[in-house]
């Protein structure tokens, strides 16, 4: 999965330029919906930093995962057109070890006329600061996991063979790394019965929380509990593909060429985040962070009739709230550190 997803030249998100997200790609994310997305999540940062963070006069926010850039142009463009103060005391950083895509973001930055905003750097330890608020937009769903099957009473690790040149599943006894994982799921599945396991998580989680000494940490990406994430009915785990908006269970299909994807199991990233020593704040969906997120421009906008522009983003802000299209199906975990 990281081969097939990242390597170089190879790799489905080897190249920031090439965008298969929206109508036009492979899937949709609720930056690809518009800019509201990210305007939302300006307003949510303007809370914070009135409130927690007692309007520091350098206030730094760090994503990873950014890929092409363009949820940070949303974001500091729309605290711009707000009106924001903040817009002036904000310092943007963009964490991505590939040397090819910093340097295309920073191009693109510098182009957009926010280059004195937006440092990319290639590390997590190159962003640290005192205090700030971390994101991601679904990051760990492109994290490789191990896939386990319940055959004969037991557990085995599903790994990739080749044969003449064909990739398949091989069934083979659980790794040593993987037996607490299993010892912890028990037995009770039925025939056949298929999961994932995130064991870089836990490692991503405590680098990640190391960034800052108090702050913030927002992890927004679908998934479920454990309870739901290993529930009988999900026999098939969840583990899917996508190619021009198509689902598909089969990632030998076109190796490099389709999104690979397994849903988070956020009871599991919980624990990982209060070992690393993060408080869990709140877990909501979608749905309930961006309408009290958006609550300041609502109200600022209540009594106007709507122009295009208003009611342009009134459509982006339905469909990224809605419970039947992504108000539900993304999650928001929410972690702090003396805030």
């Amino acid at each position: 999965m990281d081969l097939v997803l990242y390597a170089p030249g190879l790799g489905y998100y080897a190249s920031p330029e090439v965008r298969r997200v929206g109508r036009g790609g492979d899937f949709y994310t609720s930056v690809s919906v518009g800019d509201t997305f990210g305007f939302l999540l300006g307003q949510r940062l303007i809370q914070e930093w009135e409130t927690g963070f007692n309007s520091d006069r350098r206030f730094v926010v760090v994503e990873q995962g950014a890929h092409d850039g363009q949820l940070a142009c949303d974001i500091l463009q729309g605290l711009k057109g707000y009106g924001s103060i903040l817009a002036q005391s904000i310092e943007y950083r963009i964490v991505d070890p590939r040397e090819e895509t910093r340097a295309w973001l920073e191009n693109r930055f510098e182009a957009e006329g926010l280059g004195d905003r937006v440092k990319v750097v290639e590390t997590l330890e190159e962003a640290q600061a005192e205090r700030g608020i971390f994101l991601c937009n679904e990051l760990l769903d492109a994290f490789p996991v191990h896939r386990l099957r319940f055959e004969a009473g037991q557990w085995w690790e599903w790994q990739v063979g080749a044969e003449e040149g064909a990739l398949h599943w091989v069934s083979k006894r659980v790794s040593t790394e993987l037996k607490p994982y299993v010892e912890e799921l028990g037995d009770d599945y039925p025939e056949g019965y298929i999961t994932e396991i995130c064991v870089a998580a836990e490692d991503w989680m405590r680098e990640v929380a190391a960034l800052f000494k108090s702050g913030l940490w927002w992890i927004i990406d679908y998934g479920y509990q454990a309870e739901d994430y290993f529930a009988p009915h999900r026999k098939t785990g969840t583990l899917r593909c996508f190619r021009e908006h198509q689902a598909t269970e089969d990632p030998f299909e076109a190796p490099g060429e389709i999104d690979i994807t397994a849903h988070v199991n956020f009871s599991h990233l919980r624990r990982a985040a209060e070992l690393a020593g993060l408080s869990e704040r709140r877990f909501t969906d979608q749905h309930h962070f961006l309408i009290e997120a958006s609550r300041p421009w609502l109200l600022s906008i209540e009594g106007e009739v709507p122009g295009p522009e208003q009611a342009r983003r009134m459509r982006q802000f339905q469909t990224l709230t809605h419970p039947s299209m992504m108000g539900q199906q993304f999650k928001v975990a929410e972690y702090s550190r003396d805030i």
